[in-house]
């Protein structure tokens, strides 16, 4: 049950808020994940106004703060195309409009092809206090314990890099139950994650070249069964569309060459 409600206009403020003593606080976001806890009570401290709702661009990349709706994201100019429509893959046009990148990543599990594809492209998340970086591969499988800092601000990946992705699933309303995203970058790097499986998807394969994608992809999920298919069929699944994606990239790059 939620009890008080706070509406900061900074960080700082927010921060001020979720740290102070005695106080069971939770950031909230969209709030598509928090109306869902029922159990305890908490006081609730909205992030709408503190100024993590703009996408910015540098040297490096793309950086989105982490109260950027799916939507804006989905529709952002410099956004990827691949990204745009693995948001509409993901989630309803009503989600899309409510839930926040931010959020998305706390909350979603290895079912998400945004979180895949994010994971793919090596994105950093940012921290505070402090501005502290940490990738989100090295973030995922510790999610739920304890966090680089008090509040994600913002989620940051390089742009110019090829990117494809597939999935399966079992209808096509479903949720994927496989999904292969492959980035690649002009140094020749490849890196290769798959979803549709557990709380979070996984990093099958980080080098140099796409030979062996499949070999990979199939040794990632080699123990990746559960209620919605067997680890054989991920397995020879993940192989499959870890090729087909890399068939994508190289033809796009011959189309460009």
């Amino acid at each position: 049950m939620i009890g008080e409600y706070f509406r900061p206009k900074s960080v700082d403020e927010a921060l001020a808020l979720l740290t102070e003593a005695g106080k069971d606080r939770l950031p909230m976001g969209g709030g598509t994940s928090l109306s869902r806890q029922q159990a305890g009570g908490f006081d609730v401290v909205d992030l709408q106004q503190v100024g993590l709702a703009t996408i910015t661009e540098n040297a490096q990349g793309m950086i989105a703060g982490a109260m950027v709706r799916l939507d804006t994201l989905m529709t952002h100019e410099k956004a990827h195309p691949e990204i745009g429509r693995a948001i509409r893959i993901d989630a309803s046009e009503n989600m899309r409009n409510m839930a926040t990148l931010g959020g998305w990543l706390l909350s979603g599990d290895g079912r998400s092809i945004l979180t895949t594809i994010l994971l793919a492209l090596d994105a950093k998340l940012t921290w505070a206090p402090g501005k502290v970086q940490v990738r989100l591969g090295d973030w995922l499988p510790l999610r739920g314990q304890n966090q680089p800092g008090v509040l994600l601000t913002e989620i940051g990946w390089q742009t110019g890099s090829q990117l494809a992705f597939d999935y399966v699933a079992r209808s096509p309303k479903d949720r994927p139950i496989v999904i292969a995203a492959v980035a690649r970058w002009g140094s020749g790097r490849t890196r290769v994650a798959l979803g549709g499986f557990g709380q979070a998807p996984i990093i099958a394969m980080d080098g140099m070249g796409s030979d062996g994608v499949d070999i990979a992809s199939r040794d990632a999920y080699f123990e990746a069964e559960d209620q919605w298919a067997s680890a054989e069929y991920r397995r020879e699944v993940a192989a499959r569309l870890a090729l087909r994606c890399v068939t994508r990239l190289n033809a796009i790059k011959e189309s460009e060459a």
